[in-house]
């Protein structure tokens, strides 16, 4: 039989089956004088055993001593284990989205961030520096806990935030800022980046005396997207947030 027929019998690709050969795992079979592979019974029952243990949640590096032998316990209880993961992350999975159909929320975000993005304007009505600003919290949460924020930093930057929401002395400097014209002048540019650093050094302060606050001030620079070079803003606007940054010690 050739690969074709190979492949649609034991239900892969023949991608799939050219990687079994590369592999080691599927002997190839010589190519007749009609330049085709021609697959023998043994080798098309191999496969259809190797199927059947990648069904069962075997990993190809395991497969080949597994074949034509009883697997030793301690390998099913490998296995077993990594499919009863698996099974525990489909059914967190279905758990968020059950609390997205009943939310409402973003599914593009990381649960807990919904409070903290409510902060600020809405989506509709934010400006270039409120997308920055969160954008920000979505690496903090991959940073301080690698899949959702951790309890620990939801709370911190809830906190933080909180006092905050609202605060017209924020909304007025963000829209400066928004506002910004590409050409502006330097004494512009620095006034608007004072005031923005006014209203932002509180807020910093208190992030800093909390535990997210300290882990943040581990984590290495290069760990950390440049915000002053991020495509949205334009010129007098990097510049701006490059003195923001500069004063409160980013």
């Amino acid at each position: 039989m050739r690969s074709q027929h190979v492949a649609e019998l034991a239900g892969v690709t023949v991608r799939t089956l050219r990687h079994y050969h590369q592999i080691g795992v599927l002997p190839e079979p010589a190519r007749g004088s009609n330049g085709y592979r021609s697959y023998d019974l043994a080798t098309i029952a191999r496969l259809l055993r190797i199927r059947r243990l990648t069904e069962l949640g075997v990993p190809l590096h395991q497969v080949e001593r597994m074949l034509d032998t009883t697997p030793d316990e301690d390998l099913l209880d490998e296995i077993d284990r990594q499919l009863l993961a698996a099974i525990e992350r489909l059914q967190g999975q279905r758990r968020q989205i059950s609390r997205l159909r009943r939310t409402g929320e973003r599914a593009d975000l990381p649960e807990g961030l919904a409070e903290l993005l409510s902060f600020g304007p809405t989506e509709q009505a934010a400006g270039v520096l409120s997308r920055l600003d969160q954008d920000t919290l979505l690496v903090i949460a991959r940073v301080v806990g690698p899949d959702n924020l951790n309890q620990q930093a939801l709370s911190d930057l809830a906190e933080t935030l909180r006092p905050w929401k609202d605060d017209p002395g924020l909304v007025a400097a963000s829209q400066d800022f928004d506002r910004l014209a590409p050409a502006a002048p330097p004494a512009e540019v620095d006034r608007v980046a004072d005031r923005l650093v006014a209203v932002l050094r509180p807020m910093t302060a208190r992030l800093e005396q909390t535990p997210t606050g300290r882990a943040l001030a581990r984590v290495p620079v290069g760990r950390w997207p440049d915000p002053v070079e991020d495509g949205r803003l334009n010129p007098a606007q990097a510049r701006a947030l490059a003195r923001v940054v500069a004063q409160l010690g980013g």
